[in-house]
């Protein structure tokens, strides 16, 4: 008999542990986000808002001196060929600059 009580004694406690384990959780679950976390989360959007603004702006410009640098050159096909990697490597880094600060705006539209 004392077996039996000790069972539903342990059936009733662990009943009464899940429902305010659900409880504790649905309250959280709707509880407002950290300021310090909004906060970051708006440092991040403002900074990657400038930088899709900065990072073709500069890639037109880097590629832009290399292509003055290139028609000045005088006829040198070392310094042509130079110039002509650079512009090559600067559109790659443009291109993969803007898909990551693109990327991470995204993920961060998902969060607010």
């Amino acid at each position: 008999m004392k077996n039996k009580v000790i069972r539903v004694a342990g059936k009733g406690a662990r009943i009464l542990l899940s429902a305010v384990l659900i409880v504790s959780y649905t309250s959280a679950a709707h509880a407002a986000p950290p300021a310090i976390i909004t906060g970051f989360l708006n440092l991040v959007n403002d900074a990657t808002t400038w930088l899709l603004g900065l990072v073709p702006g500069t890639a037109a410009t880097m590629i832009g001196y290399h292509a003055l640098m290139k028609q000045t050159s005088e006829g040198d096909q070392a310094e042509v060929a130079s110039h002509n990697r650079a512009m090559v490597n600067v559109l790659k880094a443009g291109a993969i600059g803007t898909g990551a600060v693109g990327l991470v705006k995204t993920i961060l539209a998902y969060f607010s």
